[in-house]
């Protein structure tokens, strides 16, 4: 599954919206319990365990793509 099949299925978004300048404060329905939803949905899907401090640096797609690519996952 997709970075942004996911992020559209979690903020209710058309896929096709969700692009690496999207930023948290573009999206109303990002706030933190659906950030945790994201992260949970990421790590299933990709394998993965963020830490704390990665959780919370996470602005944008861009920097879930960034991150996910640190952890030698494929979005």
């Amino acid at each position: 599954m997709s970075l942004e099949k996911i992020i559209s299925e979690v903020f209710i978004l058309p896929e096709s919206s969700v692009v690496d300048s999207l930023a948290l404060n573009d999206i109303p329905t990002w706030d933190s319990l659906a950030h945790m939803m994201l992260i949970v949905r990421l790590e299933e899907t990709y394998q993965i365990q963020f830490t704390g401090d990665e959780i919370a640096d996470i602005k944008s797609v861009g920097d879930l793509r960034a991150l996910l690519h640190g952890h030698g996952a494929e979005s």
